[in-house]
């Protein structure tokens, strides 16, 4: 299972795709404007991209954007029946791998499923890399670094079924998205290694406050996910209001600050799915992070999700 992006302009299109990944057991959100595809890598940090190359739809500019940002993300690009030189074009757009039309279910999938696997090789090489150079450097060390990529993708894979169980066994979920205020200029602009003893200190802060089902790992750069559940909007703002005073204890940066989006799923007691996903619920606590940030930073925003009210990607 991976957390997949669809950039795509065509509403039947992207239905097609959506359907070929979701039926092989992906999650798929969808974005049909390159703007939003590019917010969406930075909020959802999505295990693979799949971007169309039209007259409508730059996805060879997206995908340039998405290796500036987040160069370990894998693109694939989808190109239209006439084109002459895709792979040609795709590699110079920095793309690992290109389609061309008509786009079948069979190839999509397995496309996608070596994608996958190769992001997945790659990315245990580098993590073996880092250890043996820290090794070099301080000694033997046994313990894998809490924050590899590794990490981050198993714990979207749990989310993804923490969401699922949510909605089968109808308990509440809530999700915070947190990121230290001003951080391009208080924390960004820090030497390598005092800028991670921050971070981690904010990291330990937060786990300190939390429950032992809890979980606050770092997401993207900079800011950090952590997943309650069984944890209901009330008791989700109690948490988010801790959290909240807990990063203002953080003594490597004085009078640091956070900003704290929320999003909440609470099953209601009648029967039936609701249209809620681990993508929309992330979303949606994006949007609300940037809210609280528009609003002057060190505040907590963010509403609840109810099947009566579903969220559309």
């Amino acid at each position: 299972m991976a957390f997949i992006l669809v950039a795509e302009p065509s509403a039947s299109v992207a239905g097609a795709l959506r359907k070929f990944l979701e039926n092989a057991g992906h999650e798929v959100t969808v974005a049909s404007e390159v703007r939003d595809a590019l917010e969406r890598v930075r909020e959802l940090a999505p295990a693979l991209v799949l971007a169309s190359v039209t007259e409508s739809f730059d996805g060879e500019t997206l995908c340039r954007q998405v290796k500036e940002e987040a160069s370990t993300i894998p693109v694939l690009l989808l190109y239209l029946p006439e084109e002459e030189q895709p792979e040609a074009r795709a590699a110079a757009a920095g793309a690992e791998a290109c389609l061309v039309g008509p786009l079948k279910r069979a190839t999509v999938v397995s496309c996608v499923s070596l994608m996958m696997q190769l992001a997945q090789a790659r990315e245990t090489v580098s993590v073996v890399r880092t250890e043996m150079q820290l090794m070099q450097h301080q000694g033997p060390r046994r313990e894998p670094s809490s924050s590899s990529g590794a990490d981050l993708e198993f714990l979207k894979r749990l989310l993804f079924m923490e969401v699922k169980r949510s909605r089968r066994y109808r308990y509440p979920i809530s999700y915070l998205l947190l990121e230290p205020d001003r951080y391009a200029e208080r924390l960004a602009t820090l030497p390598a290694a005092q800028r991670t003893s921050a971070l981690a200190e904010v990291l330990r802060r937060l786990s300190e406050a939390l429950r032992d089902i809890d979980v606050a790992v770092p997401f993207a750069e900079g800011r950090f996910i952590v997943f309650l559940p069984y944890t209901p909007h009330e008791g989700a703002m109690v948490v988010a209001e801790r959290l909240r005073q807990r990063v203002k204890e953080v003594e490597s940066v004085p009078g640091l600050t956070a900003s704290m989006g929320l999003a909440v799923f609470e099953p209601s007691a009648q029967k039936g799915q609701a249209q809620v996903s681990f993508g929309s619920l992330m979303k949606e606590a994006g949007d609300a992070l940037r809210r609280a940030q528009a609003a002057g930073g060190d505040r907590v925003e963010g509403g609840r999700q109810t099947p009566a009210e579903p969220v559309s990607e």
